[in-house]
């Protein structure tokens, strides 16, 4: 019977027209708002994102919500909302790599709260359902401002930079930590990267996948110094069919392996000390660091705090004709990073390497070598 109405659901997407208007007066129940709440938002969000819609649906919707009605609904919502603040994390959840041991915060809670109320408020807003009454507000007690919350990580030092960078042990690994260190990046950015966001005539890589939308969380251009260039290289030259940047046997992460990868280093390289030490530590790091030695509008384009190029520029950048006109154009669009690379080459990668045992070949002629063969092989 599951089967059968997941087709029939199927299929009805398929007929309906987004432009149809859905008269029930038998009260839609949560399954039904559902399905045209996902038909209207999934093809706007992005893929993160609409796995999340998925993953709520799993754990929360479906055993709290599934066959309310419109009008009991809020009442429902906040039934759910106070079995969650009470300990409830969700149902069937894939507890293969370790059973959630934390309640959920309030915050947390207030945004599955809200998508739950939107499958009813947005249908009504764009016309899609007419008739119930729209779901007022629901508060969550103890949720918290971003400046009052604790700090995702830690700050670490040199000396722990050096540790992480020897702790290294697969080379995917080894090419996450040095990227990293290397840019500030958001975490998740370098996973999913692939060959074709690297800029090989102006040595730059555009953190934003091609034919993804740009969010509030901007995906910034940052620069290739020290050795991120020779790693981008290396991962580049042995990259697999797929294309992933990052990859492990000539495939490319997928799930957590991002998270799990700096966790594992970091517990390898700290030991006790390991606590709070993730992506988080080093892209704030990096930021604090550069806070006193590079321009204010600098920092933020490259933290990604504000945008520096539009969609037409980083069109232009990938589909560089490789003429000296069009790169000194292009240059000249970059030249934000300009300060950046100065002190990271000069101080950030030097002061690593004096705590790093590991050699990261600053100043190597080789590497401009290995950089050009994997742009060649890039462009095939």
């Amino acid at each position: 019977m599951e089967k059968a109405k997941a087709e029939a659901w199927r299929r009805m997407a398929a007929l309906v027209s987004p432009d149809d208007i859905i008269e029930r007066p038998n009260n839609p129940t949560f399954r039904e708002l559902w399905h045209f709440y996902c038909r209207e938002k999934k093809p706007n969000l992005s893929d993160g994102r609409a796995k999340r819609l998925d993953e709520l649906k799993k754990l929360y919707f479906k055993p709290a919500l599934w066959h309310v009605t419109a009008k009991e609904l809020p009442d429902e919502i906040r039934a759910m909302r106070d079995r969650m603040l009470k300990g409830w994390t969700g149902d069937d959840r894939d507890e293969r790599r370790g059973k959630r041991k934390k309640p959920l915060h309030p915050n947390t809670i207030e945004d599955i709260v809200n998508i739950a109320r939107a499958t009813l408020n947005f249908l009504l807003e764009n016309g899609t359902i007419v008739g119930p009454n729209p779901v007022a507000t629901i508060p969550v007690a103890g949720r918290t401002a971003p400046i009052d919350r604790e700090p995702k990580g830690r700050h670490i030092t040199f000396a722990e930079m050096g540790k992480l960078i020897d702790a290294c042990g697969p080379p995917h690994h080894l090419h996450m930590i040095l990227l990293e260190l290397g840019c500030a990046a958001r975490s998740g950015v370098f996973p999913d990267m692939l060959l074709n966001q690297v800029l090989w005539d102006l040595d730059a890589i555009d953190t934003l996948p091609v034919g993804n939308a740009q969010t509030s969380k901007y995906r910034p251009v940052i620069p290739v110094t020290g050795p991120m260039k020779w790693v981008t290289a290396q991962a580049a030259l042995s990259a697999g069919p797929d294309r992933h940047l990052i990859h492990y046997r000539a495939q490319g992460l997928t799930g957590r392996n991002g998270t799990q990868i700096i966790h594992r280093i970091a517990k390898r390289a700290l030991g006790e000390d390991a606590a709070q030490v993730n992506w988080y530590s080093i892209r704030h790091t990096l930021i604090n660091w550069l806070e006193m030695r590079v321009p204010a509008r600098s920092l933020s384009i490259l933290a990604g705090h504000i945008a520096a190029l539009d969609s037409r520029e980083r069109r232009q950048m990938r589909e560089n004709d490789g003429s000296r006109t069009t790169l000194i154009y292009l240059q000249s669009k970059l030249t934000h990073l300009d300060p950046i690379r100065k002190v990271l080459e000069e101080e950030w990668w030097p002061a690593i390497q004096e705590h790093c045992e590991r050699d990261l070949r600053l100043g190597d002629p080789k590497v401009e070598e290995e950089w050009n063969q994997a742009a060649q092989k890039a462009r095939r």
